[in-house]
């Protein structure tokens, strides 16, 4: 019988998570379960039920957890090029990109409408729009130093996320096979699209 004493309360629910997305990557949403998760953990086939009601909520989770690392890479944008709101913007397009292609599953989670809003769980809707301020910000930081054209700001962010998101989409799912497979050419690609999106919201 797998042992769960090992686990503290906390390290549990970060042992299931880490499992439930091994799972995912591999085998995509139909092969995610929770006794599937409990027994790659290497926990009880009861224990992932004290953190997940059922599987959607464990899906959840995982996309929750997607959607941090997207909050965290944005900000993080933001912290490396204080004065530089062209620099954040074009951190912002690669750290998405490699988002995208290092977790493709977690981002089908996140954006392929796997999860109904019924399973939206509020600590899911808080970092998905923590994700989205952060572009909101970078887009404010490029117009409040007068380099972004004067158009609402959430419309231009619209446009910059709809464009590094359908090329992410393009990557992870394999449609770019002879480009996905190396990331030189990726960084070209995303730089050369970056700068000719640039050209459209620069005044």
């Amino acid at each position: 019988m797998a042992k769960t004493s090992g686990y503290h309360h906390g390290d549990l629910h970060n042992a299931l998570l880490a499992a439930a997305e091994a799972l995912l990557e591999k085998q995509g949403v139909g092969g995610v379960s929770l006794r599937e998760v409990a027994k790659t953990a290497g926990v009880s086939h009861t224990a992932p039920y004290r953190h997940f009601k059922d599987k959607n909520a464990l899906l959840a989770a995982l996309a929750t957890t997607g959607y941090v690392r997207l909050a965290e890479a944005m900000e993080a944008c933001v912290r490396d090029h204080p004065e530089d709101p062209l620099q954040q913007m074009s951190q912002a397009s690669h750290a998405y990109v490699e988002l995208a292609i290092g977790h493709p599953q977690v981002t089908n989670l996140m954006f392929g409408g796997v999860l109904q809003p019924a399973d939206w769980s509020d600590e899911l809707g808080k970092e998905s729009n923590r994700a989205f301020e952060g572009l909101l910000t970078i887009v404010r930081n490029g117009q409040e130093s007068g380099r972004y054209v004067d158009k609402e700001t959430r419309e231009i962010a619209l446009l910059v996320w709809s464009t590094v998101h359908g090329f992410s989409m393009l990557c992870s799912a394999g449609h770019l096979h002879e480009v996905a497979e190396d990331p030189r050419q990726i960084t070209a690609l995303v730089d050369s699209m970056g700068g000719m999106l640039m050209q459209g919201i620069l005044k």
